[in-house]
């Protein structure tokens, strides 16, 4: 499959919220992998990736401006002179034994995550193979928001699986064609939201008056330094790999008619007010985002951005019992979603970067920052499932083996703004759950973050129901 040589694309006007939120002292260069054990062909899974990343041209192009009539317009440009090779890398010197795959990653994205890919020059998508073992490989993503979303991340590495398997084994594999992200597209049609003039009113009187920042507690840490000095993040993680207990955790979630994403939340509540009550900081008003995918809830632009949103949370008891927590989370997630609150935030934004596009893109990312950073937050998650096709059940996963490797891990760190310091990632795969947190350098320390992180992670385990 080639990319037609003049394609171009704008640059949708929600995409430019992600652009908006990052500074060179708080770059957003993202990541998520994947472990691969057993022999790997390098030249057929190369081949492969040519094929299946042309099938997304916006990751082989270039973001420039033009400038028409009143409007800079930022368009993605393909570049026919550099393709966007797999990256095939010897790292074998780097992977300790036994081998910690976040130690590894942390070393190896340490200066990635501390600076902003160049739009203009990179591409928003690079891959890499790593080699961490004779027969065990880290598949790692690094990636920007504006161009990437967990629909596009489906297509590449689906494709790639696919076409690797048909490569190596001559024939599809049994698991071809799966559905994945493209199932969450709705067959009754797409979400009708709120109004704007009613979204706009909420915002400003639940957000920018209830909600300042005085009134919104953050983490506490010991000291917050300048994140000029200070770049990047703590990537840290746990693995549930009882499936008993991940079990349990889907089992209390339904006894209470709510989502594991509720019972996260109701967790993370409890965790943040004792953490907070510890140091003396304040619990009564800490506000939360749940991170929402748009496929399937509102028609996709013709631009190549992110198709992300979010939910806003607030509960007000910090001494609720955990399943009167789950259940206030549960009932906000239903009302929002079904006024299509997070389908309106996305048509907001458009409307409002569309009108400041008088200005060049670089003078209207800080003024569309300086709107956004008023929105406080405490704590995010982001649930928006696996990049390979839809699991089997709650845990188990359609793609296990390809060729002669099999997918025994995986790892994401993906950060949000500089006003929030600290986030949760869920992926499962293989009967195994996935927490990937992400703690700011500028506002935690090492130790700080492996504290909170280890302390949420327990009451997460702690809160799964038993199962015979």
């Amino acid at each position: 499959m080639s990319i037609d040589p003049n394609y171009t694309a704008l640059l949708d006007h929600f995409s430019e919220y992600a652009m908006s939120v990052e500074t060179d002292d708080y770059p957003k260069n993202d990541f998520t992998q994947m472990q691969f054990k057993g022999p790997i062909d390098y030249k057929a899974i190369a081949e492969a990736y040519d094929e299946a990343v042309a099938k997304v041209p916006v990751f082989n192009c270039h973001l420039t401006e033009e400038h028409k009539g009143l409007y800079y317009v930022p368009k993605w440009i393909y570049d026919p002179e550099v393709k966007n090779r797999l990256i095939i890398e010897d790292c074998r010197h780097m992977a300790g034994d036994p081998f910690d795959p976040m130690d590894f990653s942390t070393r190896y994205y340490q200066v990635k995550t501390r600076r902003r890919i160049d739009l203009r020059r990179e591409f928003p998508v690079v891959c890499y193979l790593l080699r961490v073992k004779d027969d065990e490989h880290i598949f790692s993503i690094n990636f920007h928001h504006s161009a990437m979303d967990p629909l596009k991340g489906y297509i590449l590495v689906t494709t790639m699986l696919e076409r690797y398997h048909e490569m190596v084994k001559g024939e599809k594999p049994d698991w071809a064609g799966s559905l994945g992200m493209a199932s969450l597209v709705r067959k009754e049609g797409y979400v009708k939201p709120i109004s704007m003039l009613t979204f706009g009113r909420e915002q400003i009187t639940d957000v920018l008056i209830k909600n300042t920042n005085s009134k919104v507690a953050n983490v506490a840490t010991a000291q917050v330094k300048d994140p000029a000095e200070c770049k990047g993040r703590h990537s840290l993680r746990a693995v549930i790999d009882d499936p008993k207990i991940v079990e349990g955790l889907f089992k209390r979630a339904s006894r209470n008619q709510a989502t594991v994403n509720d019972l996260v939340f109701a967790c993370a509540r409890k965790i943040l007010t004792d953490w907070n009550r510890e140091r003396g900081a304040k619990v009564g008003r800490f506000r939360f985002m749940l991170i929402t995918s748009l496929a399937g809830r509102m028609p996709e632009t013709k631009g190549e951005g992110a198709g992300l949103s979010g939910l806003n949370f607030v509960h007000k008891d910090p001494d609720a019992d955990l399943d009167a927590m789950m259940r206030d989370f549960r009932d906000q997630r239903r009302n929002q979603l079904e006024r299509g609150v997070d389908v309106q935030f996305n048509y907001t934004l458009r409307k409002i970067v569309q009108a400041t596009r008088v200005l060049p893109l670089s003078k209207r990312t800080k003024l569309v920052r300086r709107l956004i950073e008023r929105i406080p937050c405490t704590f995010y998650l982001s649930n928006l499932g696996t990049v390979w096709p839809k699991s089997k059940g709650s845990m188990e996963s359609t793609i296990v083996k390809v060729g002669d490797f099999e997918i025994n891990d995986m790892h994401s760190s993906a950060s949000i703004s500089r006003n929030l310091g600290l986030g949760l990632t869920i992926r499962s795969h293989n009967n195994r759950m996935y927490l990937n947190y992400v703690c700011d350098r500028f506002r935690f320390s090492l130790e700080e973050a492996k504290d909170i992180t280890d302390r949420l992670t327990a009451e997460i385990i702690a809160a799964a129901d038993p199962v015979e």
